[in-house]
């Protein structure tokens, strides 16, 4: 809350340095009973009250920490600290479609839609179509005064989707002056080079009884390529020879089904003695096996594609935010308000090309006009051949993404009377994002180009459907979903055919027609419209006031997904994505409480204990209910006790209920297959079930193809549920100015977690269980009059569960050193355990993922900072403990299945120095970002969801100027 002038003094709850939040009395000046004070909320609670603590943990990253680490965008920083997950960074954030540059936050690796994002204390739009997930690259880091993350289900306070905690951005309220702020960054390998600009200026009005700031921030960065950072770095996994289980990762490998001039075998997929390869001139030759290779596709020193050249470890970036507030103090009680927020982003990322495996083979008929008399010698009497390609002429597939976010509130906030403070606020906020799909293959016209013939009567080579108009193109029959794979007159007509023959030999003529850029279009809005009122002199008790609040809140989201009709279609190279629409709103009322039991007695300083619940009607799954107790217990002056349990609600997100439902394929083993019997957990209750199915003792699997089935969203969800408890000590010595540490146990367990099977699962599921074949499982599997199973759905069902737990430990020191100030700054979390559940329904089966890639056992950050005179200088140091590249399920099957079976720790630093011209405004930065060069572990390179643990740029250096001008 802003400074104001009230008729009762109000108490104050300050954040503490690092992760405490401790009350402190209010410095009152009497003045005809009127007191000037200012009022900071603590994330965790809407109320304040001089005996209480937020009721959870709760960490702050400060203004001065950001600027600490020359961040240019926020979202990559978040994930260092060490409650936060690396779901989303800059690096990994393009392995889904459509999130190049987004960073959603992750708290304890619970999943971006339960973690709440606010904006000083209030909603924000999402960023994602289907969901409410925010995109926090989009917070201008120069406007930003404090991040607090809070730890627990905090349901009952905020609302839905805070299930994991709350990641709440406290932006800057008002400003008075003008500052301007300049810094330029580049690497030591690739020329990744980073830049921002911003400019801030704000001043009073009206007798002071105004204020209105705004503040432009641009900030961009420059894509690094994999080849520029890492050079020709190549792993692969291949089994030794002779070994059942084992495997060795070697440099200089890769999957030689798949190369970039084209692979095909006259033999089973794994006979190496009967693979050939292309070579740049069109030629064919025996594949070349120098090093070890073993038959599921793996090799070392031979031919292969590597892949890697065609990795982008980060995206061109560039965003432009404006943001402003305005206060106005109507009188002495009231007050208006204003924030508002705009920002664009654009940015540019490239992945793999198109490619044709295994499973979707470049099929050449033996007529090919491309087949050379050596390559009909080797076919023989062959009506065609497969080839494998990554069709690296036919152009990289990219995404070139335009976002345009904007935000804004409206506020009225002040007194009643001399005890009711109210707040009524109203929120819109919406998203409009333009993708392009670059270089996406139209699937038509490539199979039409492809299946090249000798026009008989002009000896050219042309596309067959020029031809006959009749033919069945065979590739484009089987790789897509066409229903009877005769090319359209309209493609036919412009048909340029091409060969696969050889790296390059796809003409650029040709790529150009065949690729074409696909549209996608989202849209999502945020209205929210709420108040408040607290009271913290409700009424008086023996060990002090009683404090109360209560609101009220209307929120609606809405989001529409435009897909381009051919992608709806699914006649492109990307999966067939149907467009999505839909949206809900809820009402909502809450109420939240705290008392003081106790004060001033012996080994009780001060002992309150708190209460909130909130009642939810969504139009979508109806009524939810969550609620939180809470204790905090101060022993004396220098060591308090504090304890919070809760009950969280998430209703399911608009793609979880509204995404579409599509058309799927996948193979799937009948379980019921006399030779599956014997692989079930149980082979009892498996030939039971089956049998009940009316199927015979000696059924066979007689399916060869893929089966159909539907998957996608569910409408009929239901919310999913959490229960959450925290307990821990803050100790702030008396007879140690500056100290301070904390220690918080934690514990969040979900259940009715939202998740989809996959096809196999759904067949397993069904006649695996012990209570026989009546489950939603076995409706989901429906057989035809023969047995076979005819039709899998799999959509969004409440079934999962997930358990984590662990310690949160923060240290922090300030003291004077040689004329200087010293701080230090320690933040760390030990995960004890982390287990999910794919079905609640059997606690038996489960994963343990806690010390595997992107589980950390421990995560830190320590940071040491000097002040003396103009100068400052920091230092920071990134941890992260290794984990199993593999499951640990796996592990304990079999240890030594591979000789780099696990990733080492990450530990980086940082350091930046600035010096502050004398009676100028001006400050002189620089820093230096992974300071020692380390590199990520073996093969890890930052794009994956583990791997992004690790710092994968190497050293990089920033120099930056601040010029305040009033």
């Amino acid at each position: 809350m802003n400074r104001k002038i009230l008729t009762t003094a109000v108490c104050t709850a300050l954040v503490g340095a690092i992760a405490p939040a401790y009350a402190q009395q209010a410095e009152t000046a009497s003045n005809e009973d009127v007191t000037k004070i200012e009022t900071v909320t603590v994330t965790g609670s809407r109320i304040s009250n001089p005996n209480v603590v937020s009721p959870a943990p709760v960490s702050v990253l400060t203004a001065e920490d950001i600027k600490a680490t020359g961040a240019v965008n926020i979202g990559d920083l978040l994930t260092t600290m060490p409650q936060l997950a690396t779901t989303f960074t800059m690096g990994n954030s393009g392995r889904f479609i459509g999130t190049a540059g987004v960073a959603m936050q992750d708290l304890r690796n619970l999943g971006t839609s339960r973690t709440l994002v606010l904006v000083n204390g209030r909603r924000m739009v999402g960023a994602s179509a289907g969901t409410t997930a925010v995109d926090t690259n989009l917070i201008p880091a120069d406007w930003v005064e404090r991040v607090e993350v809070i730890t627990g289900g905090a349901s009952a306070v905020y609302g839905a989707d805070a299930v994991s905690g709350v990641v709440n951005f406290i932006l800057k309220k008002k400003y008075e002056g003008a500052n301007a702020h300049v810094q330029i960054g580049d690497s030591q390998h690739g020329g990744f080079t980073e830049r921002l600009f911003s400019l801030t200026a704000g001043t009073n009005f009206a007798e002071d009884r105004g204020n209105v700031a705004v503040s432009i921030e641009h900030s961009n960065q420059d894509p690094l390529w994999f080849k520029d950072r890492f050079g020709n770095q190549a792993y692969r996994t291949v089994r030794t020879p002779g070994g059942a289980t084992d495997q060795v990762l070697l440099p200089n490998g890769g999957n030689y089904t798949l190369t970039e001039g084209g692979t095909f075998s006259l033999g089973a997929t794994g006979n190496r003695a009967l693979r050939y390869v292309f070579d740049p001139n069109g030629s064919v030759r025996k594949q070349r096996f120098t090093g070890l290779s073993d038959a599921n596709g793996n090799c070392v020193d031979c031919d292969r594609s590597d892949g890697n050249q065609q990795v982008l470890l980060q995206p061109d970036y560039k965003r432009t935010t404006v943001s402003s507030v305005a206060s106005f103090d109507l009188n002495q009680d009231h007050r208006l308000y204003f924030e508002g927020m705009y920002s664009k982003v654009h940015t540019k990322s490239f992945f793999s090309p198109a490619f044709a495996g295994s499973t979707n083979p470049h099929i050449i008929m033996a007529d090919n006009a491309y087949v050379t008399p050596e390559l009909a010698a080797l076919m023989g009497a062959r009506e065609s051949i497969n080839v494998t390609r990554n069709d690296v002429d036919a152009g990289l597939r990219g995404e070139d993404t335009d976002r345009q976010t904007a935000r804004v509130v409206f506020g009225v906030e002040g007194a009643l009377t001399s005890d009711w403070l109210y707040d009524v606020s109203v929120n819109y906020g919406r998203t409009h994002e333009r993708r392009r799909n670059l270089n996406n293959r139209h699937m038509e016209r490539f199979y039409a180009g492809l299946d090249a013939v000798e026009d008989p009567n002009t000896g050219q080579i042309v596309c067959r459907s020029k031809i006959d108009p009749t033919a069945v193109n065979e590739a484009y029959y089987f790789n897509t979903a066409t229903p009877d794979g005769i090319i359209s007159p309209e493609v036919a007509a412009s048909c340029i055919p091409f060969s696969v023959f050889g790296a390059g030999a796809i003409s650029p003529a040709a790529a150009d027609w065949f690729n074409v850029t696909t549209i996608s279009k989202t849209r999502l809005t945020q209205f929210v419209a709420g108040g408040s009122l607290t009271n913290n002199n409700l009424f008086e008790l023996k060990a002090g006031p009683v404090s109360f609040g209560t609101g009220v809140e209307y929120r609606r989201e809405t989001s529409q997904a435009i897909n381009d009709p051919l992608d709806i279609a699914g006649e492109t190279f990307l999966n067939a994505i149907p467009s999505s629409r839909g949206s809900y709103d809820v009402q909502e009322i809450w109420a939240e409480v705290a008392v003081p039991l106790l004060a001033d007695l012996p080994a009780i300083k001060s002992l309150t204990v708190g209460g909130a619940a909130r009642y939810s009607k969504y139009d979508t799954v109806g009524s939810t209910r969550a609620w939180r107790y809470n204790l905090d217990w101060a022993f004396n002056d220098s060591l308090r006790l504090r304890g919070n349990m809760s009950a969280a609600v998430r209703a399911p997100g608009i793609d979880e209920l509204f995404g579409g439902q599509s058309q799927n394929f996948g193979f799937v083993d009948d379980p019921c297959d006399v030779q599956e019997i014997p692989n079930a957990k149980d082979p009892a209750v498996r030939a039971r079930n089956c049998a009940a199915l009316g199927l015979p003792a000696n059924f066979t699997d007689e399916f060869t193809a893929t089966n159909e089935g539907l998957s996608g969203s569910n409408p009929d969800l239901d919310a999913e549920t959490g229960r959450s408890w925290t307990a821990g000590l803050v100790f702030t010595p008396t007879f140690l100015e500056g100290f301070g540490i904390n220690a918080d146990y934690w514990e969040i367990k979900i259940e009715n977690a939202i998740s989809a099977p996959d096809f196999q699962t759904v067949a397993d599921r069904c006649v695996d269980s012990p209570t026989g074949i009546d489950n939603i499982y076995c409706r989901n599997a429906r057989r035809g009059p023969d047995g076979q199973i005819e039709f899998l759905t799999s959509i969004n069902q409440n079934i999962s569960a997930i358990e984590t737990d662990g310690v949160d430990i923060a240290v922090y020191y300030s003291h004077d050193l040689w004329g200087g100030r010293m701080r230090w700054d320690l933040n760390a979390t030990k995960v004890l355990n982390y287990k999910s559940y794919p079905f609640q329904e059997d606690p038996s089966e489960f994963s343990d993922d806690n010390k595997t890639l992107g589980f950390p056992e421990w995560k830190a950050t320590l940071r040491a900072g000097y002040s003396r005179d103009n100068w400052d200088v920091n230092w920071s140091t990134r941890f992260a403990s290794g984990g199993l590249r593999v499951t640990n399920e796996s592990y304990a099957s079999n240890p030594r299945q591979t000789n780099v079976i696990s990733a080492g720790s990450g530990v980086f630093h940082d350091m930046r120095g600035s010096y502050t011209i004398k009676d100028t405004g001006v400050q002189l930065y620089a820093g230096v970002t992974n300071v020692f060069d380390s590199d990520p572990p073996v093969n890890l390179f930052g794009t994956g969801f583990g791997s992004a643990l690790y710092d994968a740029i190497g050293r990089a250096y920033y120099v930056g100027v601040n010029y305040k001008f009033f």
